[in-house]
């Protein structure tokens, strides 16, 4: 991060400034287009600007806590800071800068940075976020694997919702409802949430298999255990790493041999979950067939078959 006065002090021309060479990231502070400052130092700039104590709150903290946040609400994203404190004039907000004057709340250091608690932090942003992109945040923080920069623990999160009051509370606290632990990534929460709102049972997430003759542990994305269904959803790298393709395979025999039916979920299955959802049913519902992998509509047709 540069102070544009510096810069200038420092001999470097206007035009450089405004070139693609340098982009602006704070009112009278710019960084490197080639090597642009991380959240975290333009935060410490943000807050050296404001001169007085101050927190990083809504979608800036969540997004220093390590929530996993829709594109739109990151610095990726060219998201505002926001920043929040108590006393003083309220300066004029700009476009990548927004200051909010607010009551005090908790706050915790990450990385150096004063960042109002998470939990909070989501309540802030709660009304901008759809109903999912908020329950993918809130499995974020109570993931017990790639999940925040620390844990959270469900009942606490559960606890400080219930709390809450004022804008975004209700939204908040209808996220932490539908929250699910061990929830490891974005498409299993919407995976979770399209079976709830389908009527579906609630699965198990990352359910533990271990191969009996290698030992080997194997955590299915989203399982019945009783009914022993397994459902995989695979992206583009499921399709493309030559490493991960195997490791699926090797999974796949592995569940297969101990009884299970997998069901492997591909994209344009959340888009249009007809033949997903009807396959599920299919599975969940008595029968004295082999257990078989099962694949979507989508799948057939990728492989040049009808389903």
């Amino acid at each position: 991060m540069y102070h544009r006065h510096w810069l200038l002090d420092q001999g470097m021309h206007r035009r450089h400034l405004s070139s693609p060479a340098m982009t602006r990231v704070l009112p009278g502070c710019l960084t490197r287009t080639d090597h642009p400052a991380d959240l975290r130092r333009v935060v410490l700039a943000a807050q050296d600007l404001l001169g007085v104590p101050s927190a990083a709150g809504g979608a800036t903290a969540a997004e220093l806590f390590g929530v996993r946040l829709p594109h739109r609400a990151t610095r990726a994203g060219r998201a505002a800071v926001h920043l929040d404190f108590e006393d003083g004039a309220t300066p004029r907000r700009t476009p990548m800068l927004v200051i909010h004057r607010r009551s005090p709340a908790e706050t915790r250091r990450v990385h150096g940075v004063t960042i109002v608690e998470p939990v909070v932090a989501l309540q802030q942003i709660a009304r901008r976020l759809t109903h999912e992109e908020l329950v993918v945040a809130v499995d974020s923080l109570i993931a017990d694997r790639f999940g925040t920069v620390a844990r959270l623990e469900l009942e606490e999160v559960r606890r400080v919702a219930g709390q809450a009051r004022g804008h975004g509370a209700s939204r908040l606290r209808a996220a932490v409802e539908h929250a699910r632990e061990r929830v490891w990534s974005p498409r299993e929460t919407h995976l979770h949430l399209m079976l709830r709102r389908h009527g579906l049972p609630v699965p198990e997430l990352n359910h533990q298999v271990q191969d009996q003759v290698s030992g080997v542990v194997y955590y299915v994305d989203l399982a019945y255990p009783e009914q022993r269904i397994a459902i995989e959803y695979d992206g583009m790298e499921h399709l493309t790493d030559a490493d991960r393709v195997k490791r699926d395979h090797r999974k796949s025999a592995v569940l297969h041999a101990e009884g299970w039916t997998v069901i492997r979920v591909y994209a344009e299955d959340l888009l249009d979950p007809t033949a997903l959802l009807a396959r599920i049913h299919h599975a969940l519902a008595p029968s004295t067939r082999p257990p078989r992998v099962l694949s979507t509509a989508a799948d057939g047709l990728r492989r040049g078959r009808s389903p």
